[in-house]
């Protein structure tokens, strides 16, 4: 049994090794019920996790906001939906609009919408995405300035980016 044990360790360890060389990215489980990834260039600027309620907020590298106070990043809350007012309380959540937000189509199973937003005298890009996973209701935002040195490509840039962490987002493997 203990060679088993060990074979399993070193399989795993294996796989992680194998998937960091790959992307290096790193995997967060949350509760047991959701998993992400991220790459392992997002600093974690932020982290509280109960079992009800999982937060993450993560600084997204842009060298246009290098030396300001501005910053690219993303968060996403999974809360556990462990009974029916939860479960409504997400889901009006989840289609409720604020005063200038538009519902977009980004990823097929999302509930996505985007607006602008002042911070300080920076205009900034915000997504905000929902969606049940695992009995979780996922909340995901993400958020980013329009500085003068960004690509000019940069919003097209970020959409992509929320998409594929959105897509990185799935039932935890147990």
């Amino acid at each position: 049994m203990r060679k088993l044990n060990f074979l399993a360790l070193c399989v795993t360890i294996s796989l992680l090794i194998a998937q960091n060389a790959r992307g290096n990215d790193v995997v967060f489980t949350v509760v047991e019920r959701i998993q992400f990834s991220v790459p392992g260039t997002w600093p974690v600027v932020a982290s509280k996790s109960t079992p009800e309620k999982t937060v993450f907020a993560f600084q997204i590298p842009n060298k246009a906001d290098e030396g300001t106070s501005d910053s690219t990043n993303l968060s996403i809350i999974s809360s556990f939906l462990k009974d029916v007012q939860e479960k409504e309380a997400f889901e009006k959540k989840a289609t409720s609009l604020g005063p200038n937000a538009q519902v977009k189509k980004l990823l097929k199973g999302w509930r996505c919408s985007t607006f602008t937003a002042k911070q300080g005298s920076t205009e900034y890009i915000d997504w905000d995405c929902y969606r049940v996973v695992a009995d979780c209701g996922v909340f995901v935002r993400a958020a980013w300035p329009h500085l003068p040195k960004n690509p000019a490509d940069y919003d097209k840039q970020m959409e992509s980016v929320v998409s594929t962490f959105l897509q990185n987002i799935k039932p935890s493997e147990k």
